[in-house]
């Protein structure tokens, strides 16, 4: 996500500090609103003060519908009617000017409203001994009084709740909120275990070329001390985490694995693999007729954001998966950004020959990054190693500057849960127990950041995780994005197109190598051609005022043609 900030700058000498010559501007003014998604909801007939802390300034207007109604730091909001009301904040100085708007909602009634991340069964599974911290978003809160029962009694009443249990057991844990306009209350059950249920999470149709090597890695949970052991035609061929599988001739192969520990957990699943023709078999030479640019968009699945929706930004009547996808496709036909929103969030797309490994930048992903404002997505590229013209093979993630850093994490999975009512956050809770929210702001105001053409009440994604470069710009107050030093779209690194932008819409290429392809031991996977390029957003993060980190594409080519 760029969340364009607009400041008007006015650089007149007499508007800067003169000292030994060197003239230099006062900085611009920040603006930082008291609601941190800058929606408010009052009552018909009551006051609503708002108090943003304003920075650099030296004038502020408060301005509705054109008219100036105040020049003071805070301003006092009454409507006697129902509505939606935008009321514009505008801080100056010499140097410039910082603009927020803020949404205002005048209801009769403003009952709370209670949601928690969980999806519509209203049930969790909880270890014994595991606390866990139960944090719904609650509408309303300010003025609500709340009440937590566990298994009907009371015990708290703050807007979070921490508990463990000592022994397995059903409980039911309840949350209602009251205020003067009404109330809500909500449920959960919580089966607590003595072991998470045993579950081996991996792929289980697979496809290698002869002479190449498949890489099998689970990922299993429920086990103490998990014990190993796969096995072809009933012969253990590893206990190894991790197997390394090479066929010796083409054909089709079933490779059982078998998950246990010393409590007695055990699980098993079989993976099939295809063994096909040696690489190269289907690689397809570029011709004279061959386009520089891709092809075609195989998969579009964003994750919840700010531009998820939005009419502006294209969604114009995407309301089924079909829809989504052609739209992503008239998106960067067209030149413009395609947000792929929070975390997990990808495109898939292929072109019409296979881009040959060579010794230099073999592709490029144009993305609309600039100095301070770099939104990662880590790059996967394909081979089609079953000829058959769809990206079902295997993902080879190109190493970038982070790899094997403690700021790359792999295998990291979130579940994106749908609010349950317009104009709220999109809570998560990740594969590593924490949980957060993508909140709604006032520069995007359409109802839902969760696709609404996903007929799912909650959806997951996972890859691999960047650790956030997000700081405040000391002369500004402002959020920066800063770039990592190189390997990943959207991102103002080393491989770069310098371009002198910072209007979030200008494309600029960030160019790539297929020998960084690796294994997920790490080591150089030495693909000689791919056929499908995929972009996922690697960072799990909402930048304050800017939102959510969502990587934005807006084309790919082959840098060999």
């Amino acid at each position: 996500m760029k969340r364009l900030i607009i400041f008007l700058l006015l650089l007149p000498l007499f508007a800067a500090c003169n000292k030994d010559e060197v003239i230099t501007a006062d900085p611009l003014p920040t603006i930082t609103l008291d609601s941190p998604t800058g929606v408010y909801t009052v009552k018909c007939g009551q006051s609503l003060t708002l108090r943003p802390t304003i920075n650099y300034a030296d004038r502020v207007s408060w301005i509705m519908d054109g008219t100036t109604l105040s020049t003071s730091p805070t301003y006092t909001f009454t409507s006697d009617r129902e509505g939606t009301f935008y009321l514009l904040l505008r801080a100056e100085n010499a140097t410039g000017t910082a603009e927020e708007e803020m949404r205002i909602e005048v209801v009769a009634l403003a009952p709370p409203h209670i949601s928690f991340a969980v999806d519509s069964s209203g049930e969790m599974t909880l270890l014994v001994g595991q606390e866990y911290t139960f944090e719904p978003v609650i509408e309303g809160v300010e003025t609500a009084t709340l009440e937590w029962r566990l298994d009907g009694a009371v015990v708290g009443n703050e807007p979070t709740y921490t508990c463990s249990f000592d022994s397995a057991g059903d409980h039911t844990l309840s949350l209602r909120a009251e205020n003067e306009d009404g109330s809500d209350e909500q449920s959960l059950t919580l089966h607590v275990v003595e072991h998470a249920e045993a579950a081996i999470h991996i792929a289980t149709t697979r496809n290698v070329a002869l002479g190449r090597t498949l890489w099998l890695e689970p990922i299993v949970e429920g086990f103490a001390d998990a014990a190993y052991s796969w096995q072809i035609d009933g012969e253990e061929v590893s206990t190894d985490p991790l197997f390394a599988f090479r066929p010796t001739a083409e054909g089709e192969y079933d490779i059982l694995l078998i998950v246990s520990d010393s409590d007695g957990q055990k699980a098993d699943t079989t993976i099939h693999v295809e063994c096909c023709p040696a690489e190269g078999q289907y690689m397809r030479s570029p011709t004279a007729a061959s386009q520089r640019e891709w092809h075609k968009v195989y998969e579009y699945l964003p994750a919840p954001g700010q531009f998820i929706n939005e009419p502006q930004s294209g969604f114009a009547d995407v309301s089924t998966e079909a829809a989504a996808l052609a739209y992503a496709e008239e998106r960067l036909a067209a030149g413009k950004y395609l947000s792929l929103g929070g975390f997990g969030g990808y495109v898939v797309v292929g072109f019409d020959h296979s881009i040959v490994a060579g010794d230099d930048y073999d592709f490029s992903i144009a993305g609309n990054m600039y100095e301070g404002s770099s939104e990662a997505g880590i790059v996967w590229v394909m081979q089609d190693t079953n000829g058959n013209g769809l990206p079902d093979d295997e993902w080879y993630e190109l190493r970038g500057s982070e790899w094997g850093s403690d700021r790359h994490r792999r295998n990291y999975a979130i579940t994106y849960f749908r609010p349950t009512s317009p104009d709220s956050a999109v809570q998560w809770r990740a594969s590593d127990g924490t949980s957060g929210t993508i909140a709604h702001n006032t520069s995007h105001t359409q109802p839902y950041y969760y696709p609404l053409w996903l007929d799912v009440e909650s959806y997951t994604l996972s890859g691999s995780m960047l650790a956030p470069k997000t700081s405040v710009n000391a002369a500004t107050g402002n959020q920066v994005n800063e770039a990592y030093a190189w390997g990943y779209a959207d991102n103002m690194g080393s491989d770069a197109a310098k371009v002198d932008s910072t209007d979030g819409q200008t494309a600029i290429k960030s160019y790539f190598k297929i020998a960084n392809a690796v294994n997920v031991d790490g080591s150089t996977a030495e693909l000689r051609y791919i056929d499908f390029v995929k972009v996922q957003t690697s960072i799990n993060h909402v930048a304050g005022a800017l939102g959510e980190i969502s990587t934005e594409v807006l084309g790919f080519e082959d840098e060999n043609m």
